[in-house]
């Protein structure tokens, strides 16, 4: 278990600043579980869907994962034979294909606030490891936690943006600064080339492929056959994408995509996207589990 964990100390001076606005802290702000836009983003069938809290308090590293529930990582390997792939890349386009999405704590139900999981996705992406990746080919256990982790690390980068956010919003002392931009800017551009969060999500993944075990050229080739805005990843190489970082910090910033005439401060280095295993050893993400979709009527 985490002895301190910055994501909740955010989370506390992000409630001082709503209330040192005479506003109530977001817990208590937001109405309704409509509020939150990713609603729009997920279907609602897994959205609300039934979930479990899985891994709560193992370190997120490879030696460590699967060791306090050996069964869930057990069950997944030992089906990755009969688990179906289809077309090659079924589950691996994260929100769009509702595989796997983050939940902002901005927003209600706020105790559902984290990273979140579809079981049968993480084994379809398993089985797809297990067969195709060079380097984990034909091994289980090893294939299905490259698949939890590349899973991880990318929804991982929308928690470093969120708390990027609550950053500007308690030094500027202004609430409302992220929800404003991912109603504005991330929900409006969502599935579109213009969508520069979910290509940063992918490059800052392929980053960090070697902290999945995953052979990197195949990485790169799965996440190019992903849709629009997902595969625009490749356009962020190299130092570009310290560059795509600060123009997303100015998107946050100001609710805009439309940051051409404004100077881009250099404030990225309020995004930590140094070694996510790192960053989730002192920032404790909830994760979730969905195994199936809830029935809407």
């Amino acid at each position: 278990m985490n002895t301190k964990d910055v994501s909740l100390e955010i989370i506390n001076a992000i409630d001082r600043v709503y209330q040192g606005k005479k506003e109530k802290p977001i817990s208590k702000n937001l109405g309704d579980q409509h509020s939150n836009p990713i609603s729009e983003l997920i279907t609602p069938e897994w959205q609300y869907s039934d979930s479990i809290k899985f891994l709560d308090s193992t370190p997120i590293d490879w030696n460590s994962l699967g060791e306090p529930e050996p069964s869930l990582i057990s069950t997944i390997a030992e089906n990755l034979d009969n688990t179906r792939i289809l077309d090659g890349i079924v589950g691996t386009e994260f929100e769009r294909s509702f595989c796997s999405w983050y939940q902002p704590y901005h927003y209600l139900p706020r105790e559902k606030w984290g990273i979140h999981i579809r079981y049968d996705s993480w084994s379809r992406i398993a089985s797809l490891f297990y067969r195709n990746c060079p380097s984990v080919i034909n091994m289980r256990l090893e294939s299905v936690k490259s698949a939890f982790l590349y899973l991880f690390i990318h929804e991982l980068f929308h928690h470093i943006v969120e708390n990027a956010g609550s950053i500007l919003e308690i030094i500027l002392d202004k609430p409302n600064i992220y929800t404003k931009y991912y109603t504005d800017v991330y929900s409006h551009e969502f599935n579109t080339y213009n969508c520069l969060e979910e290509a940063l999500s992918n490059r800052y993944l392929l980053e960090w492929a070697e902290e999945c075990h995953i052979d990197r050229n195949f990485l790169k080739e799965e996440l190019l056959k992903q849709g629009p805005g997902y595969r625009n990843f490749i356009q962020y190489d190299g130092s570009n994408f310290l560059m795509g970082n600060r123009i997303l910090i100015c998107q946050i910033r100001y609710g805009t995509t439309n940051t051409a005439a404004i100077h881009y401060d250099p404030i990225d280095q309020i995004m930590d996207v140094s070694n996510p295993i790192l960053y989730s050893s002192s920032h404790n993400v909830p994760l979730w589990l969905h195994r199936k979709a809830k029935p809407v009527y």
